[in-house]
């Protein structure tokens, strides 16, 4: 068999093409730091790659839902705080204010106390956090959620409802990033006509404080509103030790997310 002069010559030009263009590859990588420029170089690492990178946006994500979350329930947990702090000395004005010991007037100065620290656990509950949103509205957070019921003395009103919203911290797990205000400050009256119940059976905090407060001005206090105040400190206490374990949550999975970066 004969083989042409042009044959030849056809083949090492093509040799010679071909290493130029390995050459000109290598430099791309070498230039660029990447080692698949295109998929059709090797198409099952480029689909791990495509994975990896969708990976890594979830992960980011979870992780910036993680920060809103824990900005947010961190915040709710200093409120709570606080609400804790002022029904403790209400409950101890109440401590006082049935002592038989005590005067028609110390029990009238109990009330005036107690009535403002009532005005400042309403303000707790109707505050907003960073984002301008009232934080304990439910899905209503532009809505400000308790009020007094001005037609029903004594009463109150509730305006937001009790949704709670989810974050997703990794593909199957979802923790709440807040909590409704009825969970938290209790059920009120509502509007009229419904009455306030009796002392030891009213449900929402600010009704029994008011109650307790409209007893201690009229000398004849009950032992069932120190039962209310018991029931308000224990529904926060109970809160609190909710929004703690969310929070610790979200800090083992921010720690978890990192070993994974450093991997």
């Amino acid at each position: 068999m004969r083989i042409s002069t042009s044959w030849s010559q056809h083949t090492a030009v093509s040799a010679m093409l071909n290493q130029q263009a390995q050459l000109q590859q290598t430099q791309m990588q070498l230039s660029t730091g990447k080692k698949l420029l295109s998929p059709s170089d090797n198409p099952v690492a480029a689909s791990q790659v495509i994975d990896l990178n969708q990976s890594i946006k979830s992960t980011e994500q979870y992780q910036s839902n993680i920060n809103t979350a824990r900005n947010r329930l961190s915040m709710e947990d200093v409120v709570l705080e606080s609400a804790t702090d002022i029904l403790q000395r209400i409950h101890e004005l109440g401590v006082q204010g049935l002592s038989g010991t005590n005067t028609a007037d110390s029990r009238a100065a109990a009330a005036v106390e107690m009535e403002a620290l009532n005005e400042q656990l309403v303000n707790l509950a109707n505050i907003k956090n960073a984002n301008g949103e009232y934080m304990f509205a439910g899905f209503k957070s532009s809505t400000k959620p308790f009020s007094k019921d001005v037609g029903n003395p004594g009463a109150y009103v509730y305006a937001g409802d009790s949704n709670s919203r989810p974050i997703q911290i990794d593909a199957s797990r979802q923790i709440t990033d807040g909590d409704p205000g009825l969970n938290v400050f209790g059920t009120p009256t509502g509007s009229a006509p419904a009455a306030v119940p009796a002392p030891g059976s009213i449900n929402n905090m600010f009704e029994a404080i008011t109650k307790f407060a409209t007893d201690l001005r009229a000398n004849a206090p009950s032992s069932g509103s120190l039962s209310d105040i018991s029931r308000a400190l224990d529904k926060i206490s109970s809160t609190r030790a909710s929004v703690g374990a969310r929070l610790n949550a979200w800090t083992a999975k921010t720690k978890s997310i990192r070993i994974l970066y450093l991997r």
